[in-house]
């Protein structure tokens, strides 16, 4: 058993549940107030980005996989998560009740936390273009960089597997 269950299983069955829903409904709330407070932010804009390109769109996509996997799992920001997460050994999950067991859960989540960066990458581009795009360049070809990483570790993985099988056979 992972420490993880050991410390779920050690909750009081009438003390708050592990699964706190109303903070995790704050936080959707929040997330919908922030696209509210963006959709007036930018009908009130005189100088609107109108379209989104293809280009912009593929590196919206990329930085928010290097920024998420950044806030998510990288060593360099363990930093800020740990005051909402427990490492014990591989294992890792959220500290505390409450709201900050809810942001522990969500910045271990790389699709959750990048549902959240994508949403803010999207305002800034249409409400400040010009001072986002020099930053999802940047961060774009880091995405480039970590997509192509992943790739070639799955072409050395199957390579190495083929030349195991063919020592084998001899």
């Amino acid at each position: 058993m992972s420490e993880r269950d050991q410390a779920i299983e050690q909750v009081p069955s009438t003390g708050p549940s592990p699964h706190p829903y109303p903070y995790y409904a704050l936080l959707i709330g929040l997330y919908q107030a922030l696209y509210a407070g963006f959709a007036l932010a930018y009908g009130r804009k005189h100088d609107r980005l109108e379209t989104i390109t293809p280009l912009d769109l593929g590196m919206l996509g990329l930085a928010t996989l290097r920024i998420s996997k950044a806030i998510s799992e990288d060593e360099i920001t363990e930093v800020v998560r740990q005051p909402l997460v427990e490492v014990a050994g591989d294992d890792k999950y959220p500290k505390g009740r409450g709201m900050r067991w809810a942001l522990g859960k969500l910045v271990l989540c790389p699709t959750c936390t990048g549902t959240w960066v994508a949403a803010l990458l999207g305002y800034s581009l249409h409400l400040f273009p010009k001072h986002t795009r020099p930053f999802l360049a940047i961060m774009s070809a880091s995405g480039m960089a970590q997509f192509s990483d992943a790739l070639l570790s799955l072409v050395y993985t199957d390579r190495d597997r083929l030349r195991q099988r063919e020592a084998q056979r001899r």
